[in-house]
């Protein structure tokens, strides 16, 4: 699968988030993408020279600053979004019905064990 031309999956993810959540502060960002805010940082420097999204003042926040998706940068999201997909269904055509029953089962099983470790972890922050 091919990205757009400049895109690596990382910025794909921060733009997503940013498309998703925006506008959203460059520390918020980061702690959702589980890099340093400095990373993070010159991330958006290069989405923002891109014209992918812009940075507004935080009326919250005097010195804060928030990034939000420009029409370019949905649309550049939402094309990667779309390749994607049609890469995956690709891939899911060429299996089995029984590779495909299988992958059911595993899927389920795998949202059993992550509501599992969700319900495990929200005990014990509140403990």
């Amino acid at each position: 699968m091919e990205l757009p031309q400049g895109m690596t999956p990382e910025r794909l993810s921060a733009l997503a988030v940013i498309d998703k959540r925006g506008p959203i502060s460059v520390t918020a960002l980061a702690d959702k993408e589980m890099v340093r805010p400095a990373t993070m940082s010159r991330m958006v420097s290069a989405l923002v020279d891109e014209g992918l999204c812009r940075r507004s003042e935080d009326k919250n926040d005097g010195r804060g600053v928030l990034v939000s998706a420009t029409s370019k940068g949905r649309k550049a999201y939402l094309r990667a979004q779309q390749q994607r997909l049609n890469h995956l269904a690709n891939a899911l055509s060429s299996l089995s019905p029984d590779q495909l029953s299988a992958m059911r089962s595993l899927t389920a099983a795998l949202e059993r064990l992550t509501m599992l470790l969700l319900d495990e972890s929200t005990a014990a922050g509140n403990g």
